[in-house]
């Protein structure tokens, strides 16, 4: 809707987060970003942050366009990063649990087409590896470092039932060669006035397919999500740095600081809002 892509400067990032930590901030989450990747020497800025914020407890970004990971970005200076090289410095600066939220929204490539999408299934796949191999290595906090999470939507231009069959196809052969996934988030599309969307057949393709997406998202989280959630947190995980939040009868809800944090239930009542172990 904004048809143009803005960053603000490393410098001023920086020194707005030395601002807050000044203040008593320690958990910081570099969110609202098109694409983490594009950002303003994004190496830098990372490193800068932990030189001048040293004791950070967390450190983590928000969105990843795919098609970054896998390829270059040219700095202000006139260099090139490539994206595994910004890869590397985000699983060794920021927080273990931090995830890529990607937004592949379809693996189907006529939907890819016809909505103008800018990830090919291939190119999600790829980056979906790069990212395993540099940030899969578990953490201090008892998560991996830095994962992919992928996005899915709904309701899109062209979409039919082998849409599904192209969705659950790719997410399972991920999960099949060991490929961790933090987290697969699954939405309808918004039609907007003035977007694309509207202007090529509106909500025409989630009236006709929405009886369909409830089965579809459940076999997603029965056949991948649940399988995915044992291979990323084997029996004998211990998670560290968990605040208590809600009680459920007498189960404590819990979770870590972090972007999607997973819901960890306690048995007992432990008191609230307090970090544990």
């Amino acid at each position: 809707m904004k048809s143009r892509f803005v960053n603000r400067r490393k410098e001023d990032v920086v020194k707005e987060i030395e601002a807050y930590y000044r203040q008593g901030a320690r958990l910081f989450r570099l969110g609202k970003q098109a694409d983490f990747y594009a950002s303003d020497q994004p190496i830098e800025m990372l490193k800068e942050i932990r030189q001048k914020c040293p004791e950070i407890e967390v450190l983590q970004i928000d969105n990843v366009n795919p098609n970054s990971v896998v390829g270059r970005h040219k700095q202000r200076d006139g260099k090139e990063l490539t994206g595994e090289e910004i890869t590397q410095a985000i699983v060794k600066y920021c927080t273990p649990g931090n995830i890529a939220a990607f937004g592949v929204e379809s693996f189907d490539p006529e939907v890819v087409k016809a909505n103008l999408l800018n990830t090919s299934p291939l190119i999600a796949r790829k980056a979906v590896e790069i990212v395993n191999r540099y940030g899969a290595e578990r953490g201090d906090n008892g998560l991996p470092k830095f994962l992919p999470g992928i996005n899915i939507i709904f309701g899109l231009l062209g979409e039919t039932k082998k849409t599904h069959d192209y969705n659950i196809t790719a997410l399972r052969s991920m999960l099949n060669d060991g490929l961790l996934l933090r987290r697969i988030n699954i939405r309808q599309a918004a039609v907007l006035p003035g977007t694309y969307l509207e202007q090529h057949g509106g909500n025409k393709y989630w009236r006709k397919n929405n009886k369909y997406y409830w089965k579809w998202r459940n076999e997603i989280r029965q056949t991948v999500d649940f399988p995915m959630l044992k291979l990323l947190l084997p029996a004998g995980t211990i998670l560290h740095d968990v605040y208590t939040e809600i009680y459920d009868g007498k189960t404590t809800f819990c979770r870590q600081y972090g972007t999607y944090p997973l819901v960890i239930g306690v048995k007992g009542r432990i008191p609230l809002k307090q970090k544990i172990y």
